[in-house]
Parts: structure tokens; sequence; C-alpha cells
């Protein structure tokens, strides 16, 4: 199922060109924890074992109502789990926009191993900071993104707004323990004198952020720690 304008995401062609926009940093201390060993990591883990079960939850929402010739944007995708799976399932592109940059040889080396280096393009940019580097995608995915800065709310509402039809997103769910999860790993990070931290938005505030953009909820799991979600254009 396509989109009106079902051809390429509305940017130059760059599959797989390693563009960074200038001055892009990560304000919150990502790049602490988000380096280019846990990045191998992932890869490394992806080629053994294929995606982890929240990116499959979540490609499985987001093509819910199919995805065949749909372009995608993975906003804070790391090393493209869910951008890949929305490709098999027949998605013509899409790209990923990171804050940090340690994820972008392998996200565009796994492109390629899964035979769409052609579909793929990376960049690394802050949208939140450059709401103008956004650009509009059928589909649009968050994943584990919004706890990542103090900015989630806002970054949902963009989100939204760039989402042609279907947003996907997870984020911690607000309930005793997992508030008590997210307090402790936390704590970790500030003994270890680190400036990231985990941020529990509460999800009436996320919903209030995406449905004022013209999504409504269309389904919504919860895990033990975290909620998938996904809102269609109405």
């Amino acid at each position: 199922m396509a989109s009106d304008d079902s051809g390429p995401l509305d940017l130059p062609d760059r599959r797989c060109d390693r563009v960074r926009v200038s001055g892009c940093c990560a304000r919150h201390g990502q790049e602490e924890l988000f380096q280019e060993r846990f990045a191998r990591r992932l890869a490394r883990r992806y080629r053994r074992k294929g995606p982890d079960a929240m990116a499959r939850s979540l490609a499985r929402r987001a093509s819910e109502h199919g995805v065949e010739g749909a372009t995608v944007l993975e906003i804070g995708g790391g090393i493209g789990q869910v951008l890949l799976e929305l490709l098999r399932s027949g998605a013509s592109r899409g790209e990923i926009v990171e804050l940090v940059p340690a994820y972008e040889e392998h996200a565009v080396a796994l492109a390629h191993e899964a035979g769409a280096g052609d579909r793929v393009s990376y960049r690394t940019a802050d949208l939140v900071a450059d709401p103008k580097a956004g650009v509009p995608a059928d589909v649009v995915v968050l994943n584990k993104v919004v706890c990542c800065t103090p900015d989630g709310i806002e970054l949902a509402a963009l989100a939204a707004s760039l989402a042609r039809r279907t947003l996907a997103l997870s984020f911690p769910r607000d309930v005793v323990w997992s508030r008590a999860f997210f307090a402790a790993t936390n704590l970790v990070l500030k003994l270890a004198r680190r400036r990231f931290r985990v941020f529990v938005h509460p999800p009436r505030a996320l919903a209030a952020a995406i449905e004022s953009q013209g999504l409504a909820l269309a389904s919504e799991r919860d895990g033990p720690l975290f909620r998938v979600a996904a809102y269609e254009r109405a």
C-alpha cells in the first residue's frame, strides 16, 4: 500500500551516503553511552540472531495496514533494525536519522548485506534542535528514543508531524516497577559520572503530543517495561 506520493523520500538520493549535518551534536550525553563499541556489539548480535523482539514488534505494528511501496523514517534508528524489517515487508526505501554517528558504518554495512544498500540513507542530525532537518515519510518509527532525551514529548510531536500515514514508537511504561528500574539505571549512570539519563515521560503527554498532529491511536501493547504503540493519520 503506497501513499499518493509514494516515491522516494523528499531528499537528494544519498543511498547509504555518509551525510552529516554540520555542527550536530548530542546535547544530553547520549554519545557517552552509545559509542562505537556498543554499536558494533548490536550489529554483531543482529547478524547472529536477527532483529530483537522490540524491533519485530514495532515492525509488525507499523506494517499492520501494509507498507508496500512506502517510505520509512527511523528516528534514532541505530543500526536500522526496524527499517530493514519494513524493507523486507515491501517498503520502497528509508532513512535513518541518528543523533550520534557511532552507528553509521554498521547501519550502512547491514543495509548492504541485506541487499538494500541502494534503498537506505543515513544522516546524523538533532531533529529537536533543527526541526527543518526532518523529512516526511509514510511510516515513522521511534524505537526506545523518546526516553533518551528530556525533549521526548517534543520529539514525539515532531515525529508525528513527519508521518504521512503511520507512527510506531516504544517508550517506558509509567508504572511503579518501570520507574524503579529506570531510577536505578539513572543512579548507576550518575555514579559513573555520565550525563546521560533515561526519562519516563507521562504516556498521556506523549499521546496528546502525537494526537495534536492529526494521528489517532490504532494499537498498543504493554511489555514489562515498555509500551509499543502505533498511530494512524485520520
